[in-house]
């Protein structure tokens, strides 16, 4: 019989900025396969490394361990296949300028962050580097070091190449093997912008008044000013031409 060929070898993947949405996207990766490292903050990373990443959902808790969890970019290894971004909008140069020890030929580099502009940002400080965009639609909190929540079993991945050179395909397909829903699209800009209107509701209102969101749609007047913010934004999107699209588990908002 003729021999099988060999597997490939594990993805190996490095998640800076690794908290809630980083713990998850690598704890999930890490079960599939991939050699995962997570450099987030210290208490995070200690508890990572003793007990593993603990996910709990609907009360059922789980650990999974990664191949390493460091404080710095410093200790994190290498080389990786992809490194992704999963930092605040506000840190992401600072994220950048300490990446670059890890930035290889070959490496893809992926934001996978909230709002809009990040990759333009990006892409302006390294023109050269192959680029990708993620969005997680998984409602997922950080309660304590270590432990990560997971409110519903909704929602998904989105990804789309920023660089025209970079195939997000077997992304993909990994990430549908680490149990996501998860989708390509053809223009990053549309997933992102997207994923802000849903990132509008229920969010700012809230967390001003210190109500949760439910109180925010049972209020007719509160409502009215979310539903002002979405049609600002959704005009924003009309007017640079960018398409309102659906995004895995999650239909297109229709508060037009």
């Amino acid at each position: 019989m003729p021999e099988r060929p060999p597997a490939p070898p594990p993805l190996r993947l490095l998640f800076f900025g690794a908290g809630a949405v980083g713990s998850l996207l690598g704890a999930r990766l890490a079960q599939a396969g991939s050699e995962v490292t997570l450099v987030g903050r210290q208490p995070h990373v200690e508890a990572v490394t003793r007990d593993g990443v603990r996910m709990v959902r609907a009360g059922k808790v789980s650990n999974q361990s990664v191949r390493a969890a460091r404080p710095t970019i410093a200790g994190a290894g290498g080389p990786f296949d992809y490194v992704f971004l999963t930092v605040k909008g506000y840190d992401t140069l600072d994220a950048v300028e300490q990446l670059q020890p890890v930035l290889r030929p070959g490496t893809i580099l992926g934001s996978f962050q909230n709002g809009v502009g990040n990759e333009e940002a990006i892409a302006a400080a390294l023109p050269e580097q192959a680029l990708l965009a993620g969005s997680l639609m998984v409602p997922v909190s950080l309660d304590e070091p270590g432990t990560i929540q997971l409110h519903s079993r909704r929602g998904g991945v989105g990804l789309a190449p920023v660089s025209p050179e970079v195939n997000v395909a077997p992304l993909v397909r990994k990430l549908h093997s680490a149990g996501f829903k998860a989708r390509r699209y053809p223009d990053f800009r549309a997933m992102k912008w997207s994923k802000l209107l849903f990132n509008i509701l229920g969010n700012a209102q809230s967390a001003i008044l210190d109500l949760p969101p439910s109180h925010v749609f049972a209020d007719s007047e509160l409502f009215r000013y979310e539903r002002a913010a979405f049609h600002e934004a959704v005009a924003v999107m009309d007017r640079l031409h960018i398409k309102v699209v659906s995004l895995p588990g999650l239909p297109a908002p229709t508060l037009r």
